[in-house]
């Protein structure tokens, strides 16, 4: 009975061996994050990155057909091969993942896409760009933050990796804008704009957009090119400062109007950010010398010129700066 039992044992830990070394084997990791590992930086991102791509994508169709100057055609032509490409790695990343992309534009997104599909010629440029401007702020802003904050390591380098072409369209977007502005628009430039600081802007419904905080210029030709509005908010909440396309603004006496823009786009807009290329009527007119040297930060107010020309005074960038 006993030896029974002794062999009994023995075999069953015989057959018991391969189970426990099987066990005690690591299992391989997998070289991408699982979905339910993601973290809502991350998936915020990736569901952004998503509806920004396709956005871009059918906006730029829309600029290949309706847009009147050749320069907007062959950016939006651009447009739709960079984030193509993004997209799809985008979406390949998001299979390995088992991670859920958006299929669709958001509502905000898809009034956008719609307003300019009821746009042609130069009516169609003029939003066209203006609201490339807006989208690829708002994008860079989205890669940087990723960049520096994401937590899952494949989505970190894709925005470390596509940020610089985010920060080139918005160059080449901005750069675009000044060749392609309307016959009223470059009417404007007649008319010294440095009597624009500190005026109310209205919208064509009446309602008051904002108030002229700075003017954008163009590093070669000193035209304008933007006008930095600064939106108050209600009691401080929602304040914060806006580019408009300078060529969509008209002047009736003092009365400054918008064309082509309402409150409610307004109210979308992304931040303006100020960077090392940005030249300003508010830099120029700050005492700092060339403008071109200077870099605005528009959280802090602070204006600094590169080490090699000298440091400028302090300026309260919310403040609106009346030429001197």
């Amino acid at each position: 009975m006993k030896r029974h039992h002794l062999l009994a044992t023995a075999a069953l830990i015989l057959f018991s061996a391969p189970t426990l070394s099987l066990a005690q084997t690591p299992t391989p990791q997998k070289t991408v994050t699982e979905k339910g590992q993601l973290s809502q930086q991350d998936m915020t991102f990736a569901e952004k990155a998503a509806i920004s791509d396709m956005f871009e994508i059918q906006a730029g169709k829309l600029a290949q057909d309706q847009a009147k100057d050749n320069g907007v055609k062959q950016f939006g032509n651009h447009m739709v091969a960079d984030h193509t490409k993004t997209s799809e790695a985008m979406k390949a990343m998001a299979q390995q993942k088992s991670m859920s992309l958006p299929t669709k534009l958001d509502s905000e997104h898809q009034q956008k896409l719609d307003r300019l599909r009821g746009l042609q010629g130069d009516q169609f440029d003029s939003a066209y760009l203006q609201g490339q401007i807006d989208a690829h702020q708002t994008a860079v802003t989205l890669f940087r933050t990723q960049a520096e904050k994401g937590q899952d390591a494949d989505l970190k380098r894709f925005a470390e990796q596509t940020l610089p072409t985010l920060e080139q369209h918005l160059r080449q977007v901005r750069d675009l804008r000044p060749n392609v502005a309307s016959t009223s628009g470059a009417a404007q430039q007649s008319t010294s704009f440095e009597t624009m600081m500190g005026k109310a802007v209205y919208g064509e419904s009446g309602g008051k957009l904002g108030d002229v905080a700075d003017i954008i210029l163009d590093a070669q030709s000193g035209k304008a090119t933007q006008v930095i509005l600064d939106r108050g908010g209600i009691l401080g909440i929602g304040a914060k400062q806006v580019a408009l396309d300078y060529t969509l603004l008209n002047a009736d006496g003092d009365r400054i109007v918008a064309r082509q823009v309402t409150e409610d786009q307004v109210r979308q807009m992304a931040e303006f950010e100020y960077d090392d290329n940005t030249v300003s009527l508010g830099q120029r007119n700050s005492g700092g010398g060339n403008a071109g040297n200077g870099t605005m930060n528009n959280k802090g107010g602070d204006m600094k010129n590169d080490a090699a020309h000298g440091t400028a005074n302090s300026l309260d960038s919310t403040q609106p700066r009346n030429p001197q």
